[in-house]
């Protein structure tokens, strides 16, 4: 390491230090060095904006408005040679790009509105709560439902979904939506005619109505047992996800329980 004499550029007091080569003394002390680097104006910024790059900027952002996405601004950022980063900074300080504001906490009464309501679609979601005076926007109930986890903790199924249980087509199912046996109501979601038109959602307890007032539709030989036992006598007998279980004994154990337990619900 090289030994440098020089004379400190705040007192002129002169010494002699070492010091690596990319990087010669300036002062004597770190008072000295404290009150030298205080003026932050004589720092050059690595990232000068010039008038004429100013004017580029303000171009950009200005006469292409709704159209300065990420890539407009990476690819403009990389023709001049600077990190697209300060592009951004800079048009936001000048105010040609409006500062989106965090959305406020959920209250509770909104928490209340979007678990009632999670069976639906965003833009039903969206109109109940504008109707109960609460504005939120798309984007922000879908991340509210996600941190929820929402419908998915719902006690409910698709029309789909109850098919599969049944062991039967779904065309059947919505037959007995049709006639009445199956309660089930629209989720409320966006989607035409061509793509098979809105979700049906139907609650559990619906689900266990039907079995009692309309047993002679359902055909056990194609039932998924594990979900029929749940749906009907799961919370009773207090036995869980049955289709966990592994053990045979158990399971007969089990299936010799709950047979009793269904006759009893259903009046045999």
């Amino acid at each position: 390491m090289p030994t440098y004499d020089f004379t400190c550029e705040v007192c002129g007091t002169p010494g002699r230090c070492w010091r690596p080569a990319e990087h010669p003394p300036r002062f004597c002390s770190r008072e000295c060095r404290t009150i030298g680097m205080a003026d932050i104006s004589l720092r050059k910024p690595k990232w000068p904006v010039s008038p004429e790059l100013h004017e580029q900027i303000k171009d950009l952002y200005q006469k292409r408005a709704g159209m300065t996405n990420a890539p407009v601004v990476r690819k403009f950022a990389e023709r001049i040679g600077y990190p697209d980063w300060k592009i951004k900074r800079y048009a936001q300080r000048q105010g040609w790009v409006i500062r989106r504001k965090k959305e406020p906490d959920w209250s509770a009464a909104e928490l209340e509105i979007l678990t009632d309501n999670a069976h639906r679609g965003l833009s039903g979601i969206q109109a109940k709560l504008k109707a109960a005076g609460f504005a939120r926007t798309l984007s922000g109930i879908v991340q509210k439902r996600k941190r929820l986890r929402l419908p998915a903790n719902l006690s409910g199924h698709s029309a789909r979904g109850v098919a599969a249980c049944f062991g039967v087509d779904v065309k059947t199912v919505i037959r007995w939506i049709g006639h009445g046996y199956l309660r089930a109501i629209k989720r409320g979601t966006e989607r035409t005619a061509n793509q098979g038109g809105d979700y049906w959602f139907i609650k559990d307890k619906w689900v266990r109505d039907f079995i009692v007032e309309h047993l002679a539709e359902v055909d056990l030989r194609k039932v998924d047992k594990y979900w029929f036992v749940d749906l009907l006598a799961g919370d009773k007998l207090g036995l869980g996800p049955l289709g966990a279980s592994g053990a045979q004994g158990e399971a007969r154990e089990t299936e010799r329980l709950v047979s009793a337990e269904i006759r009893r619900a259903v009046g045999f």
